[in-house]
């Protein structure tokens, strides 16, 4: 993966640039990017909830200790914020990860943000800050801040091909949630090669998962599992009936089984999934915020090779999964001092990031401790 390096705004508007003419673009001229701004270069592309995790599943290998680590982080979090949520309740569990993210739970969810603007001042966040006392001084110094960019819709279609091209990833998805015309196993692996072949006959047209229509490329490929989970909840009771007739979408319900349900999956099978949510904090609207979700992950060997690169324990970064890395650039920021300089001459400022009373005044009186 090539780093890019910029010293100016106007350098990192120009990389951003170069990476769009070179990405394979075939009918649009505008490539959707999702952005996110590390103050360290070093910090890796993973969920909170998994950093210098272990991996210790059941005897069936249905449950981990990250999933009782997760499940208990929810528990606390909505009993303790219930009367907090500026807008509409969340209704799912995958719904209260996003909130729990934003405010610094550690959940599966990793931040992008649809706004390069919000991505570096997160990267610059030291150096925009009103108030220097020693510690933000010393951030200051040791900083290393890079932008990192994502093609959202293109991981999202590796992770269909993931699905069409593997029948097991299918038979696990459904063989917890037998009915009446799955009453064996052999039932359920026929079903899931059903499903595969029916993926494998529509991936050219792109039906599950592909919008053709060239003005509708602005919706293509992105997953909303809130919104998805209200349509399953549509079919409860009947949803392995509707997906028998493919009267739901099977890619569709492969992501709640794995992304919302937490069906774990072998490390390198399935990458992260990008999706939108919906705004429940003026916070999450204001800094544009989107998300990759990783599936629960079991242990193999290719997790074992970044282990033994990164350190002790295992890395989920998605800059070392195969299936992520040609759809993953980073601008690296030399001069940050200068870049945070001129993206506060454009507005930038610590209270568009975090909106509450105290950033705001503090950006108003712009106050400087040395």
């Amino acid at each position: 993966m090539v780093t890019r390096y910029a010293e100016s705004l106007a350098e990192i508007y120009q990389c951003l640039h170069e990476i769009c003419n070179e990405m394979d673009i075939q009918d649009s001229k505008r490539p959707l990017l999702w952005f996110r701004g590390h103050a360290v270069a070093s910090y890796n592309l993973d969920p909170s909830i998994f950093r210098k995790a272990d991996y210790q599943y059941n005897e069936t290998m249905t449950y981990s200790n990250n999933h009782l680590r997760e499940n208990y982080r929810f528990q606390s979090f909505m009993a303790r914020n219930f009367d907090n949520i500026d807008y509409k309740m969340p209704q799912y569990v995958i719904e209260w990860q996003e909130v729990m993210q934003h405010f610094f739970t550690k959940t599966r969810l990793m931040d992008w943000s649809e706004s390069l603007t919000v991505a570096l001042e997160f990267a610059l966040e030291s150096f925009i800050t009103p108030v220097k006392d020693r510690e933000i001084s010393e951030r200051c110094q040791v900083a290393e801040p890079i932008i990192w960019i994502l093609r959202p819709d293109m991981l999202n279609e590796q992770v269909y091909k993931s699905f069409s091209g593997n029948s097991e990833l299918i038979y696990k998805a459904v063989q917890q949630e037998r009915t009446a015309f799955l009453q064996s196993a052999k039932e359920t692996q026929k079903f899931a090669v059903e499903i595969m072949e029916e993926l494998q006959r529509e991936e050219e047209n792109g039906t599950y998962y592909d919008i053709k229509t060239e003005n509708e490329k602005n919706l293509n490929r992105i997953i909303g599992l809130s919104a998805l989970e209200v349509e399953r909840n549509a079919y409860k009771g009947k949803e392995m009936e509707a997906l028998r007739c493919f009267e739901i979408n099977p890619f569709f319900y492969l992501l709640l089984r794995y992304y919302s349900d937490g069906v774990p999956v072998n490390f390198g099978k399935l990458p992260p999934l990008a999706v939108i949510h919906p705004y429940h904090s003026q916070r999450i609207k204001i800094q544009k915020g989107v998300f990759t979700v990783f599936p629960y992950y079991i242990p193999d060997e290719k997790m074992n090779k970044v282990k033994a690169h990164v350190g002790e324990y295992p890395s989920l970064g998605m800059e070392y999964m195969e299936q992520c890395i040609p759809y993953l650039q980073k601008i690296r920021i030399v001069n940050p001092e200068r870049v945070a300089e001129e993206l506060m001459l454009t507005g930038a400022k610590r209270g568009n990031l975090y909106p509450d009373m105290q950033n705001v005044s503090l950006d108003m009186e712009n106050v400087v401790q040395l």
